[in-house]
This record gives C-alpha cells, structure tokens and sequence, in this order.
C-alpha cells in the first residue's frame, strides 16, 4: 500500500479520536470562517461581472496565518455570492489574491463589495472545480457554466446577471451561450448521474457533519503543508 496513504489514514484514526484536530489540521492557523468571526479577516470582490475566474483580496488582519479553503461558499448582500476554488494559506498582517467562480448566474459580481464564508459547497461541485484548470479561459468557462447548471437545477436563463456579462465580456452570441449551457447540463447529468428529476433536487452545500468532509480538511492539511 501508498505509504502516504498509510500515513493519512493513521492521522485520520488518531485526531478523530483526540481532541485538538483543529489545531493540527490548520498548524496553527486560523479558518476563514474563524477569522471572520473573530473580524480578523477583510474580503473584497475585485473583478467584474462576467470574469472567469473571479478574483478577491483577502486580508489576514489577524496574527496568526490564515488558512484559505477550496470549496467555501462567500456570500455578498450585494454583490455575487462566489466560491473559493484554490487552497491559500495567508501570513499575518498580509493581503493575497484569490480566486473564485460564481454561484448565481442570475446576479452580477460588483467590484469593491464585501463577502463573508458561508459554510462549503457539495461533492459535486467540489469535483468540478478540482477537475478545472482557471488559466485556460474555455475550460474555466466550461466548469463555470457546469456549476450554474447545478445551483441552477438544470436551468439558467443566459439574458440575465453574471450570465450576460459572460456573453458580452467574451463576444460571444447569446445562441452560442444557449448552447454551451446545454452541453454542461449534459455533462452534468452523464458526469454524476443524474435525472432531470434529481438534478431539480441536488445539493449546491455539503453537510459539515459528514466524515467526508472531516477527510476532506485533513487531505487540504497535506495539500497546504506537504504537497501530498
């Protein structure tokens, strides 16, 4: 067997059982949702509507590193609500820039405005961002459209909020939009297996509750402090 696997599933077995997994698995840092809490932390949406990816400056305010998580949810009571989509870890006293795909489609992204964590996103959409490469803008734009698809249930109506800004931000027609939304919701559908009936009733939020997402923060833990 993979000796790091081996070594996962010790630490998995050991800090489930022990107190003080927090502390392990962020090395003395700080969550971004801690650190909001504790106003320790400054989000500030950046990019326009219509922007894939987006990007955000994030202020550690706080004296201890922040750890930045793949896969939060950040809410904005006026802007687009957005999802981190790279695992960061900030220094104190310090300021990085992040990146994001948006949530709703029907809604656009406003520079300048402010964002809070707001919990994390499901498997489904957790995967689609693992799987997306932000830097080659037809394939960000694809998982882009992918995640709309899910939080959309299967409709996204492309005359309206960050879907429009996508189209005149790319030059794109509103047909060739049309399309391409068609071929992620089939994507969607084939990639997890899915009915239009339970596309209607997927999940866009994980249950923090659940041991995959307990495994998932000690994965995120290597990934931030071993490259594993």
């Amino acid at each position: 067997m993979n000796p790091r696997l081996i070594l996962l599933i010790a630490l998995v077995v050991v800090f489930s059982v022990g107190g003080g997994a927090l502390s392990f698995l962020y090395g003395g840092g700080i969550t971004l949702q801690q650190a909001y809490e504790d106003n320790q932390v400054s989000i500030i949406q950046k990019t326009h509507a219509g922007n894939i990816p987006h990007n955000l400056t994030i202020k550690n305010n706080g004296s201890q590193p922040l750890v930045v998580a793949k896969g939060t949810i950040l809410k904005s009571e006026e802007s687009q609500d957005l999802v981190i989509i790279e695992n960061k870890k900030i220094s104190p006293n310090s300021n990085d820039s992040v990146q994001a795909y948006c949530m709703e489609p029907d809604e656009k992204a406003i520079t300048g405005k402010t964002l809070k964590p707001s919990g994390t996103v499901s498997t489904e959409i957790n995967q689609i961002i693992s799987n997306s490469n932000p830097s080659d803008l037809q394939n960000a734009t694809r998982s882009q459209l992918q995640i709309w698809i899910i939080v959309g249930k299967g409709n996204v109506d492309p005359y309206t909020g960050e879907a429009m800004a996508v189209v005149e931000k790319q030059g794109i027609r509103y047909y060739q939009l049309r399309e391409k939304l068609n071929t992620a919701k089939n994507s969607v559908m084939k990639q997890f297996n899915l009915t239009n009936v339970t596309l209607e009733n997927i999940s866009i939020t994980a249950d923090s509750s659940s041991a995959t997402t307990w495994l998932g923060d000690i994965r995120q833990w290597f990934r931030l402090n071993i490259g594993i």
